[in-house]
């Protein structure tokens, strides 16, 4: 009798706990709506931009520090008060040119993405296609891994910018996420690649940890890695560190 009735105990958990994954991006759509907030909100991310590109007979490389004060509210970023810290590692071969010097700490997509995680991660969600929903972990607690296929649309922050239809896209997207035993995201990675034949290529890394702030989720840090490289002869490599603190 005991026997049965661990029995029906075990069947009912396994279908509850099915009923309750079936549909797991839909879920974690649910619970980042909660996790979502329209008070004010200002953040300080502290800054740290790494460069190096290279063409025959050329060499650039260059290291700063910034710091940015993002201002945000029900309609996304509000402003940005930013300014460079420290530069250092400059070593060139050609002439300083006026759009590094006009390069900026952190962007308005940036400072969304920081922000306002949710917005990013619906974004990603919608249209998706789930590849895998496993048990792993993140940095050494016990965490879901889901790994989803954004769709073609999430390449660009608008429509406009999405791939035409009737062709293979150069975009291939690709996105994991660490979830923690309640729900609640724990870390989100997502990768890009786009390809014109042998004429150009370019590949994008993001990583985004999480915290939460009076039951707000906001990014806590962000990682950031581009390469590219064009012709064969020029490369480029951009790695970018954002600590994200908030200002009360």
């Amino acid at each position: 009798m005991k026997r049965q009735a661990l029995g029906w105990i075990l069947f009912g958990s396994l279908w509850i706990s099915g009923s309750l994954t079936a549909e797991p991006l839909s879920d974690l759509r649910m619970r980042l709506a909660e996790l979502q907030s329209d008070e004010p909100m200002r953040i300080q991310v502290d800054v740290e931009l790494k460069h190096r590109g290279s063409a025959p007979l050329h060499l650039n490389k260059t290291k700063r520090r910034g710091t940015a004060i993002v201002d945000y509210g029900p309609k996304g970023v509000r402003k940005i008060e930013q300014w460079w810290t420290e530069t250092g590692l400059r070593f060139s071969f050609w002439k300083k040119s006026k759009v590094e010097t006009e390069t900026r700490p952190l962007d308005d997509i940036e400072a969304q993405d920081l922000a306002d995680p949710v917005e990013t991660m619906d974004f990603l969600l919608n249209g998706a296609t789930l590849l895998s929903d496993e048990s792993a972990t993140w940095q050494g607690q016990p965490a879901r891994l889901l790994v989803i296929r954004p769709h073609p649309s999430a390449a660009a922050r608008n429509e406009e910018a999405a791939p035409r239809e009737g062709g293979p896209s150069p975009f291939d997207l690709e996105a994991k996420i660490w979830l923690n035993e309640s729900g609640d995201p724990l870390a989100l990675e997502r990768s890009m690649e786009f390809r014109l034949g042998r004429a150009l290529a370019l590949t994008g890394q993001q990583t985004l940890t999480f915290q939460q702030v009076e039951g707000r989720l906001l990014a806590a840090e962000a990682w950031q890695a581009y390469n590219g490289t064009g012709l064969a002869v020029l490369h480029s490599r951009d790695d970018k560190k954002m600590t994200v603190t908030r200002v009360k």
